[in-house]
């Protein structure tokens, strides 16, 4: 007999991403402190493609939480960080349900400390690259490193009009998406000048 909704319990007993990713790059922590658990989830993305290569978790939390770890670890392989751009709660609680059923209400914390823990390994990545990048010039895409001067040149090589084309040729602008109004402004002012 068990506590938890059979398919809770089936991953509960027998997950297939806990664990810490061997040379993640991108780790992030989410918190549930109505019960006092935590649960970690460690990624390595590959900084050419910006693809999840591998995703793992952490968690001294419930079922609840073990099993929604172990769907959204599971879901990442293979995503690119364009893929996961604006993916919210609901969208995660949504992939989260058809793997293990509804939720519920009084666990939905659970689960919601996981959708903290993929935010706070995205962020971690980002403040990663961002460190990483040397020199003077004006960083614009920091999801992917991507300098205002690469920027340029991929705008006046494809005679950019539109962001996509850049980045189709970079990347820059394909991740989080928090850079395409610069990018449009660079295009723009490749008009005007």
């Amino acid at each position: 007999m068990s506590f938890y909704p059979p398919k809770v319990n089936e991953r509960f007993r027998a997950t297939s991403r806990a664990g810490v990713s061997e040379d993640a790059n991108a780790n992030g922590t989410g918190a549930n402190f109505a019960c006092g658990s935590y649960v970690k989830i460690s990624l390595r993305i590959d900084s050419e493609s910006g693809a999840i290569v591998d995703a793992r978790f952490r968690t001294n939390g419930c079922g609840f939480m073990v099993a929604a770890s172990d769907v959204v670890c599971e879901k990442l392989g293979g995503k690119t960080l364009a893929d996961l751009h604006g993916l919210r709660d609901m969208e995660l609680m949504g992939i989260v349900a058809n793997a293990i059923g509804e939720i519920p209400l009084a666990r939905v914390s659970c689960a919601a400390a996981v959708f903290d823990a993929l935010r706070s390994s995205m962020s971690g990545y980002r403040e990663c690259l961002i460190n990483e990048f040397q020199g003077e010039k004006a960083l614009i895409c920091t999801c992917f490193g991507v300098s205002e001067e690469t920027i340029m040149d991929v705008i006046a090589n494809v005679d950019a009009i539109e962001v996509d084309e850049v980045s189709d040729v970079c990347r820059a602008g394909s991740g989080c998406g928090s850079c395409r109004m610069l990018i449009q402004e660079l295009i723009d002012a490749k008009g005007i000048g």
